[in-house]
């Protein structure tokens, strides 16, 4: 066994002791360089740390022979079933989600898969999808194919998660589908088809073992890991409750860049996206091309993907002629730094901004950020 093996096999133990969580398990990762080590380490050395308990100590004790001897069944299911296993100190490990205070110390992969992709966005929306959800997921994952670099990331569920990846493979795309549970088996099992497909070019992605079944309890905790995976965070269509809400709220938690699609008016199936907007949680989006432009990346897109320069109106006002200059100057600025650098109040800057983006002179970015068009 390598260095590298051994490492795992380490890993894999500290993740079945009682009490240690990613949080608690990154702290000792922290502190004692390697997971190996925190196993040979002297267990009474262990509270001396901060925040690490007395109990933390005595179940690493009292639970290390049995963490072994199950990490080492674990390693022969690796081995037979040639699954991919990130640990935090590889390179191929997600960079995006090293960021995050409650990331997976480990996560298992089947299928051929860069977990650091130029770009990545995260399309989830709930089981119970309508006609208008099924057409809209897939044309924001066609728009999104027409630019370079970019990765579909959903959680395989029914509905929505599912039109996102089928959709990627449609357009070419690279597409990774996080489960709720271990690679021994597949939830739902009607896209055993669909996982199967995807593989090639993407594949499936866990931080369970292959004892974990899929338990209620562990879907709403993978959505952390659609989240943290992504660069974007793009819900469809969400009921007021429900797992797509829980990876919108961890997003917004992470600083990510969440979009989601507006819907009528008592219409169920739309309530939750509406909420996002109303309450400032996500920015509101029609297509696909909207997500790249307000991410900024379409620096490097195909040339006919971009659009001619609007040419600006020779009759603009004085407040609109102030605001278009501070903009031509600086890539993007807030209402802040806008009503400082135009000497206009708030109320009157506010009215002129919605004007010209009415007009299609200004885009307005996730934190109102506004940027010439």
């Amino acid at each position: 066994m390598d260095n590298r093996q051994e490492e795992i096999l380490y890993t894999i133990a500290l993740t079945q002791i009682p009490a240690v969580g990613c949080i608690v398990a990154q702290r000792l990762l922290t502190m004692y360089g390697s997971a190996k080590q925190i196993f040979k380490e002297k267990t009474n050395h262990l509270p001396q740390f901060e925040r690490i308990s007395p109990t933390i100590a005595t179940n690493i004790k009292s639970n290390k022979d049995a963490a072994i001897r199950f990490a080492e069944k674990e390693l022969k299911f690796i081995e037979e079933q040639r699954i991919n296993v990130f640990i935090k100190t590889d390179d191929a490990f997600p960079s995006r989600l090293k960021s995050c205070v409650d990331a997976p110390v480990l996560l298992y992969g089947k299928g051929n898969m860069n977990l650091n992709p130029k770009h990545s966005v995260s399309i989830v929306g709930t089981r119970r999808l309508t006609d208008y959800g099924k057409r809209m997921t897939q044309q924001i994952v066609e728009d999104l194919s027409t630019y370079n670099g970019i990765q579909i990331i959903s959680g395989l569920a029914a509905g929505i998660d599912t039109i996102a990846h089928v959709s990627a493979l449609r357009e070419g795309l690279s597409t990774i589908g996080v489960l709720g549970h271990g690679l021994q088996m597949l939830y739902p099992a009607s896209n055993r088809n669909l996982a199967d497909s995807m593989l090639e070019k993407g594949g499936l992605l866990t931080e369970f073992t292959s004892n974990d079944a899929g338990e209620g309890h562990h879907f709403p905790r993978r959505n952390r890991i659609i989240a943290g995976l992504a660069d974007a965070i793009v819900i469809v269509e969400a009921y007021q409750k429900g797992g797509a809400l829980i990876t919108a709220n961890i997003g917004f938690s992470y600083n990510r860049d969440v979009f989601t699609l507006p819907g009528r008016v008592g219409d169920k199936a739309s309530a939750g996206c509406n909420d996002l907007i109303k309450f400032n949680k996500a920015a509101l989006i029609s297509s696909g091309h909207d997500i790249v432009e307000m991410m900024m990346w379409n620096e490097n897109s195909y040339p006919n993907q971009r659009e001619k320069q609007k040419k600006l109106p020779l009759n603009l006002n004085q407040e609109e002629t102030l605001i278009i200059e501070a903009l031509q100057k600086n890539e993007t600025l807030d209402i802040d730094e806008l009503s400082t650098i135009t000497e206009l109040n708030i109320n009157a800057l506010s009215k002129t901004l919605l004007n010209l983006e009415f007009e299609g002179y200004i885009i307005c970015h996730p934190g109102k950020r506004y940027k010439m068009n």
